[in-house]
């Protein structure tokens, strides 16, 4: 799953990373679609250099981006290409007009470079509404913003679901899955469904080990803010989240037994050897075997814990921003400003991707032409979303740590008290080089 950029049109795909508190739509005043302010961009060649972290800024995407904006040349850099990160471009003098990145990335593209521009007075002179977007990710922006607004949520967004293969439900007579479930249920379930049988060993559950840590739902931080120390054995929801999660003895036994990874992805899915993958939602639209229907699959929204009913995953969208490198920022708002537009994010809707919209036009539009047409779709906009947990620099580095835990957990290498401290001495030593810094 690529983390970087988030697609931009239906037609480009997805790519795998928060309406008041819901997922339902909002009535609101003013529009992102309002007319621009009258004033026209200076006159002569104008070129905008579109910076995002892969290729999946289609040529068809630039063809329709080129029609909507004749006076501009747009052109897409590919930060995945040999010597184009951002670090590459800052060297060799390449301005970065418009950033597209997610969540973290874009603290560390944007902020950690020193590039970030506050859009606060643009947005409203372009009357740009806030409150049609996610909550969660407003606040999530301003508060990596110093209040400001160093970007603003566009394209397509990811959260959690939980696919089914419902094949092994069948084979061994287990209801189905369904919406609104809770975790202790789901963990019940899944093992009913772990068992060898026929010479196959079957496994209940499986999931990103890494997105369900450093986007749990209950918004737990990986770094207190208020000690600065890590939280894993400060904040008691952790121990809970990891109890209920992997703690179970009947999946964690067959994991041990197999000398098999937990951490797993779709192809665990496809090959009928797991019966329940917690995933990016949007792997439904891009792999294969799920749009053929090669198997008998659908998906459920992510199940919740008792002390945050019909909660799921925060929401993760790429943030466009401007630069302080912008060459012409009236011209690049324009452009961005169309990227973050209800007129793009309602095509996008449509196909089944989550945006970070929520207009009453984008959220009706949710799915109407998505394939195969009889999954259940609306799994991934059942759930209101989880708040993000206080962020820290090394987040990123503290859950690859717990991370590598989880595993020994779940294969019985180290049981859960002993991977909670030394995991807690490893993350502080991540937080102690951030002090420094």
């Amino acid at each position: 799953m690529k983390k970087g950029l988030l697609y931009l049109t239906a037609s480009i795909g997805m790519a795998g990373l928060l309406a008041g508190c819901s997922s339902g739509s909002t009535n609101s005043t003013g529009s992102s679609d309002a007319k621009a302010p009258a004033e026209t961009a200076p006159a002569g060649p104008i070129e905008i250099n579109l910076v995002t972290p892969d290729a999946t800024v289609t040529k068809e995407f630039l063809e329709e981006l080129s029609k909507k904006f004749p006076n501009y040349t747009i052109k897409h850099i590919d930060q995945s290409a040999k010597g184009s990160t951002i670090e590459d471009l800052l060297t060799v003098g390449t301005p970065i007009d418009i950033v597209g990145r997610a969540g973290t990335g874009f603290e560390n593209d944007v902020i950690k470079t020193k590039l970030e521009f506050d859009m606060t007075a643009l947005i409203k002179e372009n009357k740009i509404n806030l409150a049609e977007y996610e909550p969660q990710l407003i606040n999530y922006i301003q508060s990596i913003s110093n209040g400001g607004m160093y970007g603003i949520p566009g394209g397509s967004a990811i959260n959690h679901v939980l696919f089914m293969n419902k094949s092994i439900f069948d084979q061994f007579g287990v209801p189905y899955l369904k919406d609104g479930m809770q975790w202790t249920e789901v963990m019940d379930i899944a093992a009913k469904l772990t068992r060898s049988d026929g010479g196959k060993q079957y496994y209940g559950f499986t999931g990103h080990t890494g997105v369900m840590t450093s986007t749990n739902q209950l918004g737990i931080p990986l770094v207190d803010k208020a000690t600065n120390k890590p939280a894993i054995n400060k904040d008691e929801r952790w121990r809970s989240y990891f109890q209920i999660v992997y703690g179970n003895q009947v999946l964690n036994d067959a994991y041990s037994q197999n000398n098999r990874a937990f951490s797993g992805s779709t192809s665990r899915l496809v090959d009928g050897s797991t019966a329940i993958l917690l995933f990016n939602a949007g792997i439904s639209l891009v792999t294969k075997e799920l749009q053929e229907e090669k198997i008998n699959w659908d998906m459920v929204a992510l199940p919740s814990f008792k002390e945050a009913p019909n909660t799921g995953s925060p929401m993760n969208s790429t943030i466009w921003g401007l630069t302080k490198q912008t060459r012409n920022k009236k011209a690049a708002m324009e452009v961005l400003r169309f990227l973050v537009s209800s007129e793009n994010l309602t095509k996008v809707s449509k196909k089944g991707y989550l945006t970070p919209m929520i207009t009453d036009e984008v959220v009706k539009n949710f799915a109407v032409e998505a394939k195969p047409a009889n999954k259940n779709w609306k799994a991934i906009v059942y759930n209101k979303y989880a708040a993000f947990g206080d962020k820290h620099p090394g987040d990123a580095e503290i859950a690859a740590i717990h991370t590598k835990y989880i595993e020994q957990i779940v294969k019985g290498t180290t049981d859960m008290n002993t991977a909670m401290r030394q995991g807690e001495e490893e993350a502080l030593k991540v937080v102690e080089k951030y002090a420094k810094q």
